[in-house]
């Protein structure tokens, strides 16, 4: 699979959620309101940090969720902007540099080494889980949540699959 759809799809994800909270927040007790913005915006904090680790920079943050929480037009913000590096910058790697090791630090101290495309995976699958979790709360809430499957995303980015499949089962 190729890491910019998947990463498009990351993008496409995030903002269906974000939308549905952005609906629906109001509807929440403050304490789950504040679980839905904190988890996700945990989500956009690692992907900063691992994407300063993979331009080389110094991290910039000094834990894996911030002190405040965001507004949700804060946290749309900073996802949307990471969600287009990861974009771009999967569009425009090279093998050779996907797979690229990196030597650093985690925010507990402890060291790690990733290849590029591992950490690329990882951002992947991290957000996808913190995705359910979040998705969790409005529907334990009795709240409409989004249908962010793989699938549904392919089919509404590139609707003649489904034009090309109803001719294949015709």
């Amino acid at each position: 699979m190729q890491f910019a759809k998947a990463f498009e799809y990351k993008r496409w994800a995030n903002s269906e959620l974000l939308m549905f909270g952005e609906r629906q927040l109001l509807q929440l007790s403050e304490s789950d309101a504040t679980f839905f913005i904190r988890i996700l915006n945990h989500t956009t904090v690692v992907d900063s940090l691992f994407i300063s680790r993979i331009l080389g920079e110094a991290d910039q943050y000094t834990a894996d969720n911030t002190e405040e929480t965001p507004t949700l037009p804060e946290l749309r913000q900073r996802m949307e902007q990471h969600d287009t590096w990861l974009v771009n910058f999967a569009k425009s790697s090279s093998p050779d540099e996907l797979k690229r090791n990196i030597s650093f630090r985690f925010i507990d101290g402890n060291f790690g080494q990733l290849a590029v495309d591992e950490i690329l995976l990882h951002l992947l699958t991290h957000g996808s889980n913190h995705r359910g979790m979040a998705s969790r709360v409005l529907a334990a809430n009795n709240l409409e949540r989004p249908r962010d499957t793989f699938t549904r995303y392919l089919h509404e980015s590139e609707p003649f699959r489904r034009q090309l499949a109803e001719m294949a089962c015709s």
